[in-house]
């Protein structure tokens, strides 16, 4: 793809290949003196060119102090002319052996063409025009290309230096410099490598925002440039270190890339399999996903729990046949990736397993799932959690209450389980151990309830997403600055999208430090960079506000539930006060109230593991039994 400098510049080129096409003489035979005229007159061909094809042709001219004359008359310049004369003298150099030169005898008239003569000899100079035509631009690019290629050489051997700096300097000045001082447009090949060139420096750099945006660019110029699968790989593992998913990724769902390896197809459909989904546009990411067929290619586990989020989540599909697919594929995700060794995916398709059997109320199967992750796993406190609602909702009041103690740990103190003292509650009410009861709601309302102020006053002072972000920093950064509890950081700080966020930020700070530091250098590039990267970071800001507030939003609502929850069971508990109350009255009464006097500990009594170690409840923990306290509170209620 030629540059538009070379394009204006070979407009001229071709205007005087457009002369030359129907005027120049045949190859074979000498340029007379009509043929002179006619080029310089008629056809406006330079003085240059017309020199050029007299020397080649080995013309000779005797020309006459009249012809002369004339041929000033005609227009001829004097430097054409007194060429023209030279060429008759001992000035001139003769044509090299073997050129056929054609005399002209004095006097001897020359003899006018037929029109189809005259048609044929313009055939004749078209094609040695073309020629002469294409014969110098292919010189011209031959030299444009070798100036490029070692221009982008130094540059990448800059880059792979770690010049960085000088290395995207050398690209940048390359493609503004262009050719005789035109820069190279946008779609040109000189501006293509010169992007992936500055894309790869600034990789090497660790400005891993800056060099996605150029990787995209040459990824977006097609699969059929020699750069293509270079910068793809790159721009996903770039994409696999921060947060980049710009709409512009959508592109990759229009190129084929059957002419590439397999492994390369694999990894090219999952990116955009992925990328689709994360964008919620599940259907169309399904095709895409289902072209990994390999269980042995590396994105097939993560490529078929995938298959199984976007069955699970659809609710086109009727139960059977969602829980069917979504099984099938995370059950397939667990057998490639544990052949693989990727404990990571394995880890989430287990907790995907459980979410499903939990989903339709298969709770002993959704335990056996939760049990399956890892114990090295980030994903086990949120596992753990979530089999202690399992336990809690199949009434196995012993595990879950084991659970919920385990789950008040240290183990889990960057964690905010802000129900576990009300779920604990709502357990004593339905055994109706009233002491205990009350205990859970006494610590309910002093850990809990205690928040909602100071989160109501947070989230009544922060208006705008920014302030959001720049409070929840300062309530991290500044503990005697904070303005929210520590408590109420977590859930926060627990976000997914969060990190990546806060993550991604920081990445383009580092970034606009190194910027800054070479601004001098980098010139016009480092200020359009700059520019960039402060956009982008607000833009990132503003997400990372709204996920703050989002959450935060989340856990008010949870609280307010929660003491809603809280009311019920107060009244709950007075009912069975109140019925206590009236059996002591009553044996009180009947005269069978002595010597039954009843002995509480101060805690309740918990089994760890299989064996019978009676455990104290509260306050002590085993870090390897973690999993596996149980209580051995019974009902009290009359007649269970």
């Amino acid at each position: 793809m030629h540059s538009e400098a070379i394009h204006r510049r070979l407009r001229h080129v071709a205007a005087v290949a457009a002369i030359v096409v129907l005027a120049a003489p045949a190859a074979a035979g000498a340029l007379e003196l009509a043929d002179v005229v006619m080029l310089s007159v008629k056809f406006k061909l330079p003085d240059a060119a017309i020199i050029t094809k007299i020397k080649k042709d080995g013309s000779v001219f005797k020309l006459s102090p009249a012809q002369v004359i004339d041929l000033k008359k005609q227009g001829l310049s004097d430097g054409l002319i007194n060429f023209m004369l030279r060429t008759g003298g001992s000035g001139y150099t003769p044509p090299a052996p073997g050129a056929v030169v054609k005399k002209v005898e004095p006097g001897k008239e020359e003899k006018k063409l037929t029109p189809a003569e005259q048609a044929a000899e313009e055939a004749r100079v078209k094609e040695e025009a073309m020629r002469l035509v294409e014969n110098q631009r292919r010189r011209e690019e031959a030299q444009r290309r070798a100036f490029a290629n070692k221009v982008l050489k130094r540059g990448q051997a800059l880059a792979n230096a770690g010049r960085w700096v000088a290395a995207v300097k050398v690209f940048s000045d390359f493609v503004k410099n262009g050719v005789h001082g035109v820069p190279y447009p946008p779609d040109s090949d000189e501006a293509y490598n010169a992007n992936y060139g500055i894309a790869n420096a600034l990789a090497r750099a660790g400005l891993l925002q800056s060099a996605a945006n150029k990787l995209l660019e040459v990824v977006r110029a097609g699969p059929d440039k020699i750069w293509f699968e270079k910068a793809f790989n790159q721009l996903r593992e770039l994409r696999r270190r921060i947060n980049y998913r710009p709409p512009e990724l959508e592109d990759l769902t229009k190129f084929s890339v059957a002419t590439k390896g397999k492994p390369f197809q694999n990894s090219f459909h999952y990116f955009v399999g992925e990328f689709l989904h994360d964008f919620g546009l599940s259907s169309e990411a399904i095709p895409f996903l289902e072209k990994i067929v390999d269980d042995k290619a590396p994105d097939y586990p993560r490529a078929q729990y995938l298959l199984g989020l976007i069955a699970f989540q659809d609710d086109t599909l009727d139960a059977p046949t969602k829980v069917k697919r979504s099984a099938q594929a995370f059950q397939l995700s667990i057998v490639s990736g544990e052949g693989q060794r990727n404990q990571g995916i394995v880890d989430l398709a287990y907790l995907a397993l459980a979410r499903l059997a939990y989903e339709y109320r298969q709770y002993d199967a959704a335990i056996y799932y939760y049990k399956k992750i890892s114990q090295n796993s980030a994903k086990l406190p949120r596992a753990f959690y979530e089999s202690g609602w399992t336990y809690f909702l199949k009434n196995d009041i012993s595990r879950a209450l084991g659970t919920f103690h385990a789950l008040h740990s240290p183990f889990f103190r960057h964690h905010f389980y802000p129900e576990l003292w009300i779920l604990e509650a709502t357990i004593y009410v339905n055994t109706c151990h009233a002491k205990y009861a009350e205990q859970a709601i006494k610590r309910f309302e002093e850990d809990v309830l205690v928040l909602g102020p100071p989160l109501r006053d947070f989230l009544q002072r922060h208006r705008r997403p920014e302030d959001y972000y720049i409070g929840i920093l300062k309530s991290v950064n500044s503990p005697r600055l904070a303005t929210l509890p520590r408590k109420l950081v977590s859930p926060v700080l627990q976000n997914v999208e969060f990190y990546n966020l806060y993550k991604t930020i920081k990445q383009i700070e580092a970034e606009e430090a190194k910027i800054k530091a070479n601004l001098a250098a980098l010139k016009e590039f480092g200020q359009e960079t700059l520019g960039k990267l402060g956009q982008l970071k607000s833009e990132r800001i503003a997400e990372a506000g709204v996920v703050v507030q989002r959450t935060l939003r989340a856990v008010q609502k949870d609280i307010n539930e929660y003491q809603d929850r809280l009311t019920e069971l107060r009244i709950d508990l007075q009912e069975q006060q109140i019925e206590s109350l009236d059996e002591e009255i009553t044996k009180i009464n009947k005269g069978k109230g002595a010597g039954d006097k009843q002995v509480e500990t101060g805690g309740n009594i918990a089994i760890a593991g299989s064996d019978s170690m009676v455990w104290p409840f509260e306050g002590e923990f085993w870090k390897d039994e973690i999993g596996a306290y149980r209580s051995f509170v019974r009902t009290k209620c009359k007649g269970e």
